[in-house]
């Protein structure tokens, strides 16, 4: 079954509000659309890529900037990183610097504030934090880089892999993305963890021995592989499992049967452009 991207840009333009944000279940019939700063960014993402105008984006821009506090701070992280993330793709300006705010984000992953146990989504949190800091020109002190180093060293596991509580495929990705944007190389045997998660029936399975799978994992080994200049070995099967995600409203969900969400409609598209990709 081939893929309709056309029909994949018109979801997301289905799921405007009428604040110009964007939520995944917006139905006018349900007469329940209450906007959030994730599934407007990933919405403005689709349509970036499909090259099709954000609608009232004026409007959208505004409840976008009306999320910082009044002090510059935002409610969540996830918040903060979809907001800014989706004003920068406007070319828009927060409504203040969110410099201060990053800043009291990223001294929690020094090295003297980090727990002795790594938390769940904490790679998450940090490859978000490092992300938005980079894009502001914040510079990371020697602190906080050892921090992250200590942070991706306690989350490794023996197979190669990363996570926590346990190694799992997006997980992975996640570490390589966040170690490769502060400057610190992980070994080769992230690549092998990733080899080891590829194989029927999906392409790309959440860990080496699962036999499950979701966009989010297809994405996480596409990520990897190309991150190590390497190809998946079957991008074929991982077509057919993307195009077996995709739900008659033309939205992807995040596995077969699943209902259409706008984060997994833009991996979809990701990983497809991915595929079609050569390469260096």
């Amino acid at each position: 079954m081939p893929t309709d991207l056309d029909a994949c840009g018109r979801y997301a333009l289905s799921c405007q509000t009428d604040e110009g944000g964007f939520c995944f279940y917006s139905d006018p019939t349900w007469s329940v659309e209450v906007p959030n700063a994730p599934d407007t960014c990933a919405a403005i993402g689709i349509l970036a890529l499909r090259t099709i105008p954000v609608p009232r984006v004026e409007q959208c821009t505004a409840w976008l900037r009306s999320l910082q506090d009044a002090d510059g701070e935002y409610p969540m992280l996830i918040v903060g990183y979809s907001a800014l993330r989706a004003l920068r793709v406007l070319r828009s300006a927060p409504r203040l610097e969110p410099r201060p705010y990053l800043c009291g984000w990223l001294d929690r992953f020094a090295a003297s504030a980090l727990p002795t146990d790594i938390p769940e989504g904490w790679l998450t949190s940090a490859a978000r934090c490092v992300e938005l800091c980079l894009a502001c020109e914040l510079e990371l002190t020697q602190e906080m880089r050892a921090g992250i180093a200590t942070l991706l060293q306690r989350s490794r596991s023996e197979t190669g892999g990363y996570g926590a509580p346990g190694p799992s495929l997006p997980d992975s990705a996640r570490a390589l993305t966040l170690a490769n944007a502060v400057g610190l190389a992980l070994d080769d045997e992230i690549l092998a963890y990733a080899r080891q998660c590829e194989h029927e029936p999906f392409g790309f399975n959440i860990t080496p021995f699962a036999t499950s799978s979701s966009l989010e994992t297809q994405h996480a080994g596409l990520t990897i592989m190309l991150s190590c200049g390497e190809r998946p070995r079957n991008p074929s099967v991982i077509r057919a499992y993307v195009a077996s995600c995709q739900s008659s409203r033309g939205g992807f969900g995040r596995a077969p049967g699943a209902i259409p969400r706008l984060d997994d409609s833009l991996r979809a598209l990701q990983i497809l452009s991915s595929l079609d990709d050569p390469g260096p």
